[in-house]
């Protein structure tokens, strides 16, 4: 909630600065990306903390299921960034483009920011309605499938995010960072190349992607 309640501080004291619509739309659009970013990295994080535990004989955090609060942070982090992507695209089109449909056509073809935008808005959405626990059952190992799709939108969202940015200016680094030692983690795991680094606490601790 930190960034909408810094935007209606700003908007209650009116201090959205010289260009508001910009403040608001890479307000909500950054903070979709940074938790999207943050949702993608409680798997690995899980398991960075299970071993690391392992590894120094700490009492708590050698069984996997030790962290299994942070699961459930997964699931908030990744409708909070919906609802940030979901507010992002409504200022687009209420205020940039005041609902007009044809213009909305026409930027999607000529400016590929909104379509990677568009697309990853797209894909979120069938995320976040298959987020609950009666759809994860419902689905079985589909689930699992479907949700690494969110991948795909990180990798969007930053496209959206660096066809914005000024050539020159440095904003887009930290998310690309981040967002490449996810991707790079997940495609060492999928080649096997951690596997013996990372499995000091046995079967239960033995990344595999997930």
């Amino acid at each position: 909630m930190l960034p909408a309640l810094a935007l209606l501080a700003r908007v209650l004291s009116s201090d959205l600065g010289p260009n508001p619509l910009a403040l608001l739309l890479h307000t909500t659009g950054r903070s979709a990306l940074v938790l999207l970013t943050a949702t993608l990295a409680i798997t690995p994080l899980r398991r960075w903390l299970t071993n690391l535990s392992a590894y120094t004989h700490q009492r708590y955090g050698k069984r996997l299921s030790d962290w299994n609060w942070l699961v459930r942070l997964r699931r908030l982090l990744g409708l909070s960034c919906f609802a940030y992507a979901l507010a992002h695209a409504w200022i687009f089109a209420a205020f940039d483009l005041g609902y007009d449909w044809s213009a909305a056509l026409s930027e999607v073809q000529e400016k590929p920011y909104v379509l990677a935008g568009l697309l990853a808005l797209l894909i979120l959405a069938p995320l976040a309605a298959t987020s609950t626990q009666s759809m994860v059952r419902r689905l079985g190992r589909h689930w699992r499938r479907l949700h690494r799709l969110s991948y795909a939108a990180a990798v969007l969202g930053l496209l959206h995010f660096w066809w914005l940015t000024k050539p020159g200016l440095i904003s887009p680094w930290p998310d690309t960072a981040a967002l490449t030692l996810l991707l790079g983690y997940r495609a060492a795991l999928y080649s096997g190349l951690l596997e013996r680094w990372d499995g000091f606490d046995g079967k239960e601790s033995l990344v595999r992607p997930t």
